[in-house]
């Protein structure tokens, strides 16, 4: 996951559970309270809430996907790794959904000093 500073951003996650013998199944996001993308900086944590994938997705049942919108100010002068982890809370339960932690980096945007849009 890279994400360039001071810039929206945004993140389609795709939650699905595999059974024991290794199949898939799509995990229904709306029987939770709310979803919830936690973002481990440096010395804080930020919790992002979901919101539905579209409503194309909504009309054929498909509540699997979620959304997450990190915006500008949320990144902008914390160029460092960070770390991910996606979860579902549902009657004060925290359950995680991702197998693995994931890990990603706030990269440094370009600065162009004195451009000016016109040139």
């Amino acid at each position: 996951m890279l994400v360039l500073e001071g810039s929206d951003t945004q993140f389609t996650f795709h939650v699905t559970e595999k059974t024991k013998s290794w199949q898939t199944n799509e995990v229904d996001l709306t029987v939770y309270d709310k979803i919830l993308l936690e973002v481990r900086y440096v010395n804080w944590v930020v919790e992002y809430e979901w919101s539905l994938e579209n409503e194309e997705n909504t009309a054929n049942n498909n509540h699997s996907y979620v959304k997450f919108d990190l915006l500008s100010e949320s990144t902008k002068w914390r160029v460092w790794p960070v770390k991910c982890d996606i979860w579902g809370v549902k009657d004060a339960q925290k359950i995680r959904f991702n197998f693995d932690t994931i890990k990603g980096q706030i990269l440094s945007s370009v600065k162009v000093p004195q451009w000016i849009a016109n040139d």
